[in-house]
């Protein structure tokens, strides 16, 4: 060691210190005054900033080092989704407690979906012209601040009051025997007060009435219909303009890890996070929220509840939203938000066994990848029959997800559930979604696709059985587990087949496809199908009558897959049954599973969709001739 005044120069431990500075060699440490370079842990730290060794700015939450834009994202998801799930799971009770019917609550709701996809193709040419992503993103959010507002401001007039009081009939309208228990069925909703259910009621003088069940306001019906054709509008308007936000979002994501792209999916669960718990605080709020201002009508010993609420936080948390987003960076060839659907399957494709990706890209038929690239040429491009039974089951799975978000909570508001257990089961359904995150790949490749589908949609008969019988509102805490892991499972299992069967050239529009079909249809038309048939028959009913076609559908792709099994496996000619765990090359051999020589599946120069050229003298071709000759 040599040592001048306050510097030191130590050459055993590699050190160098001179005054406040210090040069370490051994550990990898430069640190001159506040400042400090590491290269044994990638740091780069001067003063109150910090970056990592590739420059980016990083952000150290309790000793773990986030990149900055990376953490602005978790952070918006957080934010935003917390935004949802304070509201739009509850506007179907909200709107029944408007005195609107489920079919008008399915309408309202489902709508969004499908305008969300028609407006797709419109924002993605808008976007990719004007090349203004953040602006946009700003602007959509903005978008869905005014419109939620509007929504919240629409209510019909409350002329009358249910007051239970000893009848005057002269001046009281009796309904003591009208709003009987054993009369009434759950999902069914509102009660019509006309001159065929109450008989002292003069329909000439006041027309038809109805009355919401937990409430005591009575509406008159023109007015309820009235509310609902407005809040259609201000539904669809908001869901036009707001629908490019969360694809925006997804871009700029995608962009601050595009040196990760696995990373993704882990910042993604953040929107689980913020949606469970804003739901359950919500939940307890709204069990509080019992008392309004300026009510109409007496509403001692009611169950109505005040959402003004859910609106106010809702409204909240998109504004913080809004803050977060104006600090995302968007390259200049940031993908338009119809591309990004696609973008964001892909982050987990490496996740499926090579096995299970070879299977099921078996099953991809023989095209000419020419310049056409339309979805017209991508749906004939995936018109198997196979690939047609799996989409199918796609969209049976959305129509039960939609029927899920619609009317659980309808339902269960009819047997006895409170606000607070609605908070419980979104915290248990988003946990359930987490936890599959991790795992469900490990059942895909264990399994297959086509199997995993099978199997959730045995669940799902299960589940809405079960959900048909139960009367104690609270035993369906078990089921939100299923219903979360199976809703989890069934998009990472649909996203991955169809990113892998599709053909390079038609891949993007089979995404879109997929998206229109689970999100679009799906959803939408369960939200719209499942009130209407709700309205008629109550939702036991109904719940039994999915359980059913789920059980049909399960069945039938089940029974049409082993019907159109063919002898032979070929690549390329789409016939491939997924259930033979043995997968068989051309000649009849089976394929190695160490990914040695599956890039030799032909003898000839052939352009192969999937693998590319394969040339005869490729000394790959060697080493499958050899396979072949020690296994005969």
């Amino acid at each position: 060691m040599l040592k001048f005044g306050n510097g030191m120069l130590k050459l055993g431990c590699g050190m160098l210190k001179f005054g406040g500075g210090m040069l370490k060699f051994g550990g990898g440490m430069l640190k001159f005054g506040g400042g400090m370079l590491k290269f044994g842990n990638g740091m780069l730290k001067f003063g109150n900033g910090m970056e990592n060794h590739v420059g980016e700015r990083t952000v150290n939450i309790f000793g773990k080092v986030f990149p900055r834009d990376a953490f602005i994202c978790r952070l918006y998801y957080l934010a935003f989704f917390a935004s949802f799930g304070s509201l739009f799971p509850l506007l179907a009770v909200y709107f029944k407690q408007l005195g609107m019917t489920a079919a008008q609550a399915g309408i309202l709701i489902g709508a969004r979906p499908i305008v969300e996809f028609l407006s797709g193709p419109f924002w993605s040419q808008f976007a990719s012209r004007f090349r203004k992503q953040k602006l946009l993103l700003l602007f959509s959010l903005g978008s869905l601040v005014i419109f939620t507002l509007a929504v919240g401001l629409v209510q019909p007039v409350t002329p009358y009051c249910i007051v239970y009081v000893p009848a005057i009939v002269e001046k009281i309208i009796d309904l003591s025997s009208f709003d009987s228990e054993e009369d009434s069925i759950a999902g069914i909703a509102p009660e019509y007060i006309t001159r065929d259910r109450v008989c002292n009621y003069n329909e000439d003088n006041y027309g038809i009435l109805v009355s919401p069940p937990h409430s005591t306001r009575v509406y008159r019906q023109p007015a309820v219909e009235q509310a609902f054709m407005l809040l259609l509008i201000l539904i669809c308007l908001g869901e036009f303009f707001s629908s490019p936000a969360l694809p925006l979002a997804d871009a700029a994501t995608l962009h601050a890890v595009r040196d990760n792209p696995s990373e993704f999916g882990k910042i993604r669960l953040m929107a689980s996070v913020g949606w469970g718990l804003a739901m359950f605080v919500m939940g307890v709020g709204l069990d509080y929220s019992d008392t309004f201002r300026n009510h109409p009508c007496p509403a001692e010993n009611t169950t109505e509840k005040n959402y003004t609420l859910c609106f106010v936080m809702c409204t909240i948390f998109l504004l913080a939203a809004m803050g977060l987003a104006s600090k995302f960076k968007f390259d200049d060839d940031a993908p338009a938000p119809g591309d990004v659907h696609g973008l964001v399957m892909d982050t987990r494709e490496t996740e499926v066994s090579h096995v299970v990706a070879e299977k099921a890209r078996a099953r991809v038929t023989q095209s000419e990848s020419g310049s056409d690239n339309s979805l017209w040429m991508a749906l004939k491009a995936l018109a198997s029959m196979h690939i047609l039974l799996f989409f199918v089951s796609v969209v049976v799975m959305g129509g039960g997800a939609g029927l899920v978000f619609s009317f659980l909570y309808w339902h269960l508001q009819d047997i006895g559930g409170s606000p607070v257990l609605f908070g419980i089961l979104s915290v248990v359904n988003h946990a359930s979604e987490i936890i599959t995150y991790f795992y469900a790949f490990k059942l895909i490749n264990k399994y297959g696709h086509v199997r995993v589908m099978y199997l959730c949609l045995a669940v799902n008969v299960f589940r809405f059985l079960a959900l048909s019988v139960l009367d104690n509102p609270w035993m369906v805490l078990p089921l939100q587990v299923l219903q979360g892991a199976c809703l989890a499972t069934v998009w990472s299992c649909a996203s991955s087949y169809i990113s892998l069967v599709a053909p390079p050239h038609a891949k993007q529009h089979a995404q879109y496809a997929l998206q229109v079909g689970y999100h679009g249809l799906g959803k939408g038309i369960g939200s719209i199908v499942g009130g209407s048939v709700i309205s008629m028959i109550g939702s036991r009913t109904t719940f039994v009558l999915y359980a059913l076609i789920c059980l049909v559908t399960c069945a039938g792709s089940f029974g049409l897959n082993k019907l159109f099994k063919y002898e032979g496996i070929k690549y390329g000619a789409g016939n491939f049954e997924e259930e033979d765990m043995d997968i068989m090359a051309p000649q009849g051999v089976p394929m190695a599973r160490d990914g040695k020589i599956t890039d030799a599946f032909n003898t000839t120069t052939v352009v192969n969709a999937n693998y590319g050229a394969i040339v005869q003298e490729d000394p790959t071709q060697d080493a499958y001739d050899r396979y072949v000759s020690t296994t005969r």
